[in-house]
């Protein structure tokens, strides 16, 4: 069984930091060290190291014994079989979608592990997608959930001041077939077993 987990974004910003997060995350996972693929295709390449060394610091405040791994794209599928579990983090969706789309067997190599997908990771894996800053409501993922997406609801980061979230919800309810929608606040998650 593959456990996905939607995240709306920053989770820090949940009101325990992150704790009921990370415990979700390797929650069921014996194998140690748990062995955390960080994925970061979403982001500027030369962000990478720096975002890892954040990551490593976030995940240890709250998961003891795992060993965290940079995603590279020319060896992605191999990192996939050799990890427990593959974070997918946010930034834009296009690099990330691109990936997947150009090899698609890397969703073969999901099966069976845990994947969490927070902002752009998530529209990654939901069938359609909403996004605050701009207002689109017609984002195609990859369909690894038959949910609708919209990542940072009603958040207060400045990016977002102008975000009409009643529109882009209303968009996306309209958007091709009727699905269930999950707009998810700064560091709300959503698990879904499949």
């Amino acid at each position: 069984m593959t456990k996905y987990i939607l995240v709306g974004g920053y989770i820090h910003k949940a009101k325990d930091g992150g704790k009921a997060f990370c415990e979700e995350l390797v929650r069921g996972i014996n194998n140690k060290p748990i062995k955390i693929l960080d994925c970061m295709f979403a982001r500027p390449r030369d962000s990478w190291e720096e975002k890892i060394k954040e990551d490593n610091i976030f995940f240890s405040k709250f998961i003891k014994d795992f060993e965290l791994e940079l995603a590279l794209p020319e060896i992605f599928a191999e990192q996939i079989k050799k990890s427990d579990v593959i974070f997918l983090r946010g930034g834009k969706t296009y690099p990330l979608l691109d990936i997947f789309n150009k090899n698609p067997n890397l969703i073969k190599e999901l099966n069976d592990k845990v994947v969490a997908g927070t902002s752009a990771g998530g529209d990654v894996i939901a069938k359609y997608y909403g996004v605050g800053k701009t207002g689109r409501v017609n984002g195609v993922g990859l369909g690894l959930l038959p949910v609708k997406f919209i990542p940072h609801w009603k958040s207060d980061s400045s990016e977002y001041l102008n975000a009409d979230w009643e529109g882009i919800l209303k968009g996306l309810r309209n958007y091709k077939e009727e699905l269930p929608i999950y707009a998810l606040a700064e560091g709300e998650f959503k698990v879904f077993n499949k």
